[in-house]
């Protein structure tokens, strides 16, 4: 299921649990309007809530369609018992992540298509150009004429080495937009591995991460549930195995009445660490949860502004600008060369 076939689902599952409509007879009416495998999936969930399963036992049943990620919300918003809430937290979050993942990704496809025609341009040149320079180098005794000698033998096996770099940018794009619509691109190993490394995306996926965990946490204990219960369940639903494990730890050190440990600083901010040391304040969470919450989201939307705004100038001008560079080099240098021989 990719990122927009999960954003459809959640908006109508959430649609249909605001509106009080049964939720059987909503996701088989979804089941029969929409195609492919979302239509399936909706068609599958309508049965077996039809037959007495609540909407998260439903879906945990295909643990294949969705991330655990948002099986953790549905579980964390029917406990809650504000589902339609818990469903609008993470869907910000997981809109953001595809917008800014497709940003990056046409981002990166004008360099990357400068960068396919320089190198066509340097096949052409070293099959075609450098064996007639290397001759008329060689004939007037200029030194350079080693380097346009090297390129002619290059040339001639470039039949072999020349289709790698396009063969090369053609899976890189692919693969790329690829994971860019699958569901599992919101779990953490995917996050930290693939587009963590993206400027100002890393940023934005750790923020989002916090607004999540932040505002599943906020209904959680709004609506009385215990607090380390809470904390697991919240980490649950960030999609990310490094705070999930933090957040069972706290889990651990709150039921037992522990002082947090210090590892999870490493996975959460100070701020959250401070709040919930400080639980125990009457009145004191609640707030301090909805205004960081809110807080986080603002980061990841700057970040997501940050990215969309600098990140194709960047490549342009690195990716692009350095093929051009060095293209115009290779030919100035030597003909520098010639024209200082000739001269003496």
């Amino acid at each position: 299921m990719t990122l927009d076939d999960l954003t459809a689902l959640n908006d109508e599952i959430a649609a249909l649990v605001r509106a009080g409509v049964p939720l059987e007879s909503g996701l088989a009416a979804l089941g029969g309007d929409m195609p492919g495998r979302l239509g399936q999936f909706a068609a599958t969930l309508a049965e077996r809530t039809a037959r007495g399963e609540s909407l998260a036992q439903a879906i945990g049943g295909d643990a294949g369609q969705l991330p655990p990620a948002y099986r953790a919300v549905v579980e964390a918003g029917v406990r809650a018992g504000r589902l339609p809430a818990a469903l609008e937290a993470v869907a910000a979050s997981v809109r953001r992540l595809s917008e800014t993942q497709r940003t990056a990704v046409i981002a990166a496809t004008y360099p990357l298509l400068v960068v396919l025609t320089a190198w066509c341009a340097l096949l052409f040149f070293v099959c075609k150009l450098a064996p007639s320079l290397a001759l008329a180098f060689l004939a007037f005794g200029v030194p350079a004429q080693r380097f346009f000698a090297v390129l002619a033998w290059a040339g001639q096996g470039a039949w072999f080495w020349g289709p790698i770099v396009p063969l090369a940018i053609i899976v890189l794009l692919t693969a790329w937009w690829w994971a860019c619509t699958r569901t599992t691109t919101s779990e953490g190993r995917w996050a930290h591995g693939f587009f963590g490394r993206v400027p100002w995306m890393g940023r934005m996926l750790r923020y989002s991460r916090t607004a999540t965990f932040l505002e599943i946490l906020t209904l959680l204990v709004e609506n009385q549930t215990p607090l380390p219960e809470a904390v697991t369940l919240a980490a649950e639903a960030s999609g990310d195995p490094p705070t999930l494990q933090a957040g069972r730890q706290w889990a651990a050190a709150l039921t037992s009445g522990q002082t947090l440990p210090v590892s999870g600083e490493r996975v959460f901010p100070p701020l959250i660490h401070w709040l919930l040391a400080a639980a125990g304040r009457d009145g004191a969470l609640l707030p301090a949860l909805r205004h960081a919450a809110a807080a986080y989201h603002r980061r990841a939307q700057q970040q997501s502004d940050l990215l969309r705004m600098f990140l194709p100038t960047i490549l342009i001008v690195t990716v692009a600008g350095g093929a051009t560079v060095l293209y115009a080099l290779a030919l100035f240098l030597p003909y520098v060369s010639m024209l200082y021989t000739l001269s003496r």
